[in-house]
């Protein structure tokens, strides 16, 4: 019994050994799953190539002179001044000398630059990267898309009024006070009775809504033209176009007119 014992404690403890390495193999390649890094290579390859010929000379004699100058390096194909041959010779004949040079090059310039921009997402997950430019169109504090305009201090600011405005007027502590019905019941009350806003102040609160709207236009006719007296047509036929979209009747049929006047 105990040599049955020692043979198989070998095979056991073999067994328990591949058992723990396919475990840790398993492991770690689900682990390495977790996450994929994804690439996307740009290559870019440019060849240049020159040939310069140039030459300068000129002449000199008492009370005159004359140069001509020499021909002007290419813009491309990798140009080196050091590169070419200069050769060149002069005279001179009592009071009148010269010279005459040469200049000609050759050369040529390859290049071959490879980005590979990589980003690491989750198994599963999503992930980009963008190589671009943005340029915002901005009129002073309002951001311009398309035709549409985005909220200004002042409009958020008559905005907040007007709501304080209407808070004020349907507050409990404005609504009359409920009288009790005696009898031991309550009876059926009035709208005057139950707080609910009347016809004045109904119309009070449409008066505050439509002079908000008033000073609202207003403001923004006078930054259109404002803009105009600047010499910016095109800031102030956006501002216009805000009015216009604000205004009603005639007052937007003038606007729209005026509108049709300005530069593009």
């Amino acid at each position: 019994m105990k040599s049955f014992r020692w043979q198989f404690l070998p095979a056991i403890k073999s067994l328990t050994t591949a058992f723990l390495v396919c475990a840790g193999m398993l492991s770690t390649r689900s682990a390495a799953a977790q996450q994929v890094n994804v690439g996307g290579p740009f290559n870019t390859v440019g060849h240049g190539f020159y040939e310069s010929i140039g030459t300068r000379w000129g002449a000199r004699g008492p009370g005159w002179f004359f140069n001509f100058g020499g021909a002007p390096p290419p813009a491309f194909g990798g140009f080196d001044p050091n590169a070419g041959a200069n050769v060149g010779g002069g005279f001179r004949a009592g009071n009148t000398s010269g010279f005459f040079n040469l200049n000609v090059g050759q050369g040529a310039n390859s290049t071959m630059v490879s980005q590979t921009p990589s980003v690491t997402i989750p198994n599963g997950g999503n992930g980009y990267f963008i190589d671009g430019t943005f340029r915002p169109f901005v009129t002073s504090i309002i951001p311009v898309v398309g035709d549409q305009s985005d909220p200004s201090p002042l409009r958020e600011r008559l905005r907040r009024l007007q709501e304080q405005q209407e808070a004020s007027l349907t507050s409990p502590a404005n609504a009359p006070a409920q009288a009790e019905v005696g009898g031991g019941g309550v009876a059926r009350r009035s709208t005057a009775e139950r707080g609910d806003l009347s016809v004045a102040e109904i119309k009070s609160a449409a008066n505050a809504q439509g002079s908000s709207q008033d000073e609202e236009l207003a403001a923004i006719l006078e930054k259109a033209r404002g803009a105009e007296e600047a010499g910016k047509a095109g800031v102030a036929r956006i501002y216009y176009q805000m009015a216009a979209r604000r205004a009603t009747g005639e007052q937007q049929q003038k606007i729209l007119a005026h509108l049709q006047t300005l530069p593009r």
